[in-house]
Order: C-alpha cells, then sequence, then structure tokens
C-alpha cells in the first residue's frame, strides 16, 4: 500500500506540532515524525509518502528519501493540493491510502476508492501491525535491545485507542 500523509496534519494530530512553533522547532518536530515512521515502517513492504506544505519555500524542491520515507513539499501550494493531485494523476488509486483529518483531502481519497484514515486510525494501525510483526518474527539477539523509539512509541499506544479502519 502507499499511504499519501498530510505531514503536517499528522504532526499536530499526534502533538508534535502546534500553529505558534518558531521555524527552527517545526523542523525538528518534522524530523522527529519522519525518523518515527522511518523506524515503524522498517522491514516493511509499504510504501510512505509525507507531504509539508511549502507555500512560502523560497524555492522547489525535488521529492527526497528519510530513511526510506518518501518526503514531498507542496511548493507554493498546500499539502492537499498536491495529495489531490498525486491521487487524480495514480493510475491505479486503489492502491493508494489517505492520511488526514482534512475532510477535503478524505473525501478526495473516498472519490477515487482510495483507503482512507484519520491520524489518529494511522497510527493505531501502524502501531498496531508493528507490534504484530514484531511479536511473529523469529527473536534474533539485537531483539533484545531497546530500540531508540520505544518511549514514544509506548506514549503514544497511551494517546491513541484503536478505533475502526474506515474505508
Amino acid at each position: 500500500m502507499i499511504f499519501l500523509i498530510d505531514g503536517y496534519n499528522l504532526m499536530h494530530a499526534i502533538g508534535l506540532a502546534n500553529r505558534t512553533m518558531p521555524a527552527r522547532q517545526l523542523a525538528a518536530a518534522r524530523s522527529k515524525l519522519l525518523d518515527w515512521l522511518a523506524d515503524a515502517i522498517e522491514g516493511r513492504t509499504d510504501v510512505l509518502r509525507v507531504v509539508f506544505d511549502a507555500r512560502e519555500a523560497p524555492a522547489a524542491s525535488p521529492e527526497s528519501t528519510h530513511r526510506g520515507v518518501k518526503v514531498l513539499f507542496a511548493y507554493r501550494r498546500t499539502a492537499d493540493d498536491l495529495i489531490e493531485d498525486l491521487i487524480a494523476d495514480d493510475p491505479r488509486p486503489e492502491t493508494l491510502a489517505v492520511v488526514s483529518n482534512d475532510s477535503r483531502v478524505r473525501e478526495a481519497g473516498r472519490r477515487a476508492r482510495c483507503g482512507v484514515y484519520s491520524c489518529e486510525e494511522f497510527v493505531d494501525w501502524l502501531l498496531a501491525t508493528s507490534r504484530n510483526q514484531g511479536a511473529n518474527a523469529s527473536r534474533s539477539p539485537e531483539a533484545d535491545k531497546p530500540t531508540p523509539n520505544t518511549a514514544e512509541t509506548n506514549e503514544l499506544l497511551q494517546v491513541f485507542s484503536k478505533p475502526k479502519r474506515k474505508r
């Protein structure tokens, strides 16, 4: 599955960002989100494309990759606009899943028959599948070592409940 994630929307939903953050703190929060997502998808076949608003960016930037997570900045537009275009341009939109709390983006995903997740549903799904994947994997000596983001993962597990996946 290819997930199109509204980056700042997800950051706000999980408490990594707020509207009054200075640019430097926002950049650090963005890196923290991308690191967490990269850790969560390690060893998986799912593709995460995180789209950030970039209306005020001084220049366009190409799609980049952060530890396996694809990152796009919507130059001179909103992430919502770019996500809608990505859905419309995909020859097989049913292979996509949209992650946003924005009703406009979610409706665009529904119309194209994409999977649709709220930010909270996506985090719950990602954490649940990561736990299940780890439980089914054979143990290695490395498995007993704590991961760098264990505390963050536990904190997110406490914050979010397990709602049903909506389509």
